[in-house]
């Protein structure tokens, strides 16, 4: 959270600089603000941290993937985005990313899956690992608008499926050892709201900032979403730009389903680097 704060601060001084630095006029507004399009791909470097907890040998049998084993580190990831100005004052996003890991690990104490039927025993070489995909999509509205900013808001959902898998050699009814794999998913419509300001003080450079949250509990899923991203964007031509921002994205949730009675929570934070064109 810290890392957030100096973040936003870094947004706020930058933004208060190119205030001061030029004045209205003949400006013409930045594309982050009239373009009916924009489409982007990013590479996403995080630090993530991933925890499950599961219905294994005692109920809700935590398997520490963040630390135990080692999953907290950093990799890059792609990241797509697409932003559609439908109206004057309406617009669709849609983003996508994902995070598919796996290592290799001996175990320092069984696990036990459904029940007893199926042991990874203590010693055993095995591949732990999850599987995690996420689908941002909104519709907001315009609240305020200028020649050098935009605020607004919207309803939106985050489309999240999610699971971890454990496969090795185990003990079936205490006597065959097979190669078995052990997983469970689950697919969760996370509804949230979302909350966007641009400030773009020259045709050339723009500061954006976006929140998006939820805690909520629906049927058999309850929990919470942080969904942050503070970012400064370089229009390098009519058409192209590119930028760099952080994101904060942390999910938690209680699941009761016969096939999964547990949990999960799992954070992801770092920078993206993104090419973008509009029209």
């Amino acid at each position: 959270m810290k890392k957030i704060i100096v973040c936003i601060s870094f947004f706020l001084l930058i933004s208060t600089h190119f205030t001061n630095a030029q004045t209205n006029n003949s400006f013409t507004k930045n594309k982050i603000l009239t373009s009916k399009f924009q489409i982007g791909v990013g590479l996403f470097i995080p630090t993530q941290k991933v925890k499950f907890g599961l219905n294994a040998a005692s109920k809700n049998q935590e398997i520490e993937f963040g630390d135990s084993f080692d999953f907290k580190n950093n990799s890059i990831r792609p990241q797509f985005y697409f932003d559609w100005r439908f109206s004057k004052n309406w617009k669709l996003s849609a983003e996508y990313f994902n995070a598919n890991y796996n290592k290799k690990a001996v175990l320092d104490e069984d696990i036990t899956i459904n029940d007893g039927e199926f042991v990874f025993k203590k010693g055993s070489n095995v591949e732990l690992g999850y599987k995690f995909g996420l689908y941002r999509v909104f519709v907001g509205r315009t609240i305020s608008s200028g020649l050098k900013h935009e605020l607004g808001g919207g309803l939106g959902f985050h489309i999240t499926n999610i699971g971890p898998f454990i496969e090795g050699n185990i003990i079936v009814n205490d006597n065959d050892n097979e190669f078995k794999t052990a997983s469970v998913s689950v697919t969760a419509p996370l509804p949230n709201v979302a909350l966007w300001y641009y400030f773009a003080p020259t045709e050339k450079w723009s500061f954006t900032a976006r929140l998006d949250w939820f805690g909520i509990k629906i049927d058999e899923f309850s929990g919470s979403l942080w969904d942050i991203g503070p970012s400064a964007r370089y229009q390098l031509s009519k058409h192209f730009s590119v930028a760099v921002d952080y994101r904060y994205f942390k999910l938690n949730a209680d699941i009761d389903k016969d096939f999964w009675n547990g949990s999960f929570d799992m954070s992801f934070n770092g920078p993206t680097l993104s090419v973008l064109a509009n029209f």
